[in-house]
Parts: structure tokens; sequence; C-alpha cells
């Protein structure tokens, strides 16, 4: 509607220039016709030229008309392209981004599937209590070992409990739960690291002085790596929170992994009957335990 209006108003304007430098040569002609005061021949063809040269001008105008129409036009298209550019971007983002998310993650749970434990269970075998060994494979494995360090985990009281109480356990299982620990820091912290968009794209404002201006890049892309977060933290059973609890409050996450964990809610799913002590839990920002943005 807007380009309709401006070609309308174009013409409308070419017409009322040259109908009145037409004008205005008729009028001069036939007001100077009956005068002897006129002059020579010469002055007509004098008006003659100035009718030509009235014209050229508005010729000039209606160019210039134009090509600020042009440009205007050009400017929609450069616009409307960069929107198009930003969304291929963004789509061929997200692709690449979830290609590797996703091969992390199937890595992840091939190391979890592949984790096994032998221990000695008392089997019911013909009416009989026997002990028999017994192979538990994959997150039983977490279950399993915790059952067995269960009172270990609860008589940690303080931090300073964790290098005489937790740090022989995790010595103990270190052989499986390092890789664990080290495949799950490693997708947290591929999605923490990965920008979704740039702040050219979500064009922001640098020099802004304005608050929500200025961390508008930083909460969009936050926002779409909680969600790709989230699916990492469904996969999470109650006592793979309950390892990772403690495990990065010891010298094994603590510099590392806590912060992301703290930053993206992962222990929002953690089941709080299996802590015992309030101190520990209190020694993660509560941002551990639920969404603080977006």
């Amino acid at each position: 509607m807007n380009n309709k209006e401006n070609d309308n108003s174009i013409i409308i304007w070419s017409i009322i220039i040259t109908v009145f430098i037409i004008g205005l040569w008729i009028a001069t002609y036939f007001l100077l016709k009956d005068k002897p005061q006129r002059g020579t021949l010469g002055d007509m063809f004098g008006i003659t030229n100035a009718l030509f040269s009235g014209l050229a001008l508005g010729g000039i105008i209606f160019t210039i008309l134009l090509q600020k129409k042009e440009l205007g036009y050009q400017r929609d298209e450069l616009r409307e392209t960069r929107k198009e550019f930003v969304i291929q971007n963004k789509t061929l983002k997200t692709q690449r981004f979830e290609n590797t998310f996703f091969n992390l993650l199937s890595i992840h749970n091939t190391i979890v599937n592949s984790i096994d434990f032998e221990t000695k269970k008392r089997i019911q075998i013909q009416g009989q209590l026997r002990w028999n060994t017994v192979t538990i494979t994959g997150r039983d494995v977490f279950q399993e070992k915790y059952e067995i360090n269960k009172e270990k985990f609860e008589s940690i009281t303080n931090i300073s409990d964790l290098d005489y109480i937790y740090k022989p356990i995790y010595l103990d299982v270190q052989t499986d739960f390092g890789h664990y620990f080290r495949g799950l820091y490693r997708i947290v912290k591929f999605i923490a690291n990965t920008e979704f968009l740039s702040e050219e794209e979500l064009e922001v404002d640098k020099e802004s002085t304005k608050y929500k201006e200025r961390i508008k890049h930083q909460v969009y892309n936050d926002s779409i790596r909680y969600e790709y977060m989230s699916m990492v933290r469904s996969q999470l059973s109650d006592f793979e929170l309950v390892w990772i609890f403690y495990n990065c409050l010891s010298e094994y996450g603590n510099e590392k992994f806590k912060p992301l964990i703290e930053r993206f809610s992962l222990l929002k799913n953690l089941p709080w009957d299996m802590i015992h002590n309030e101190n520990l839990i209190k020694e993660y920002s509560e941002t551990a335990y639920r969404k603080n943005y977006g």
C-alpha cells in the first residue's frame, strides 16, 4: 500500500509541474501578444527555451523521485534478504549443533551401558538361599554402588568430609565412573559454549545503556541451551544425580563442572530424601535446582 501511494504521489506531482510550466508559457504568450514592448522574435524563442528548461528541471525532479523510490525498494529487499540469511544461518547452526550433540549423547549412553559390576547376592535356588555372583550393568550400577556406600554418604556433614570420606569412594569406582563424569561434562560444556545466534544476528545495540538490551544475546542463547540441557537432565536417574551432586562438590568437579550445573539447573530433579545434610545442599547456588531466567 505504501509503495502504491508513493507511485501515485510521484505521478501527480509530475503532472502538476508539467501543467504548471505549460500553463505559464501559454499565459506569457497571450499576455505579451498585443503589447509592442514584448521584444523581438528572439525573445519568443527565449520563452520556448525557458519552457524546455522548465520541463528538463521537472524531468530531473521526476528522476530524483524515481531514484529515491528505487533506493527504498533496494533497502527493503536488503532487509528481507538479511532476514532470510539470518534464518538460514540459524538453521545451519542448529543442524551442525544437533548432529554433534546427539552423537555425543549416543556415545555417552554407550559408556553408561558398558558399565558393569560383579557382586555377590543371596539368591534362592531350589528352595535354598545361596550366594551367587551377579553382574549388574548400566545405570543400575549407580544404585548398587550407592547402596554399598550409603552409610558413608550419610556420614558426610560438610565439605571437609569429602576429602576423607567421598574421595576413597570415588577412587574405588573411578575406572567406570571417571569415564562417565568426563563424558557428561564434555556434553554440558559443549552446550554451554555453543552460540546459536550472534549479537549482530540478534541486532543487539552494543552502545545501549538498557540492561535488557545488553543481556539480550546471553538470555536468548542461554534459553536455547537450557532446552538442550533439559534433554540431558531427563536421561539422568536419581542415583546418577546423587553421584553428580557429591562429585561436583569434591575436587573432581568443583572447579569446572559445578558452575555449569548451577547455570543450567542440572540438579533440578535431585531426590532430596537421598541428601541427608542441608549444609551440603546450600553449597550449591539455588539456580542448580531451579531455572533462573527465561
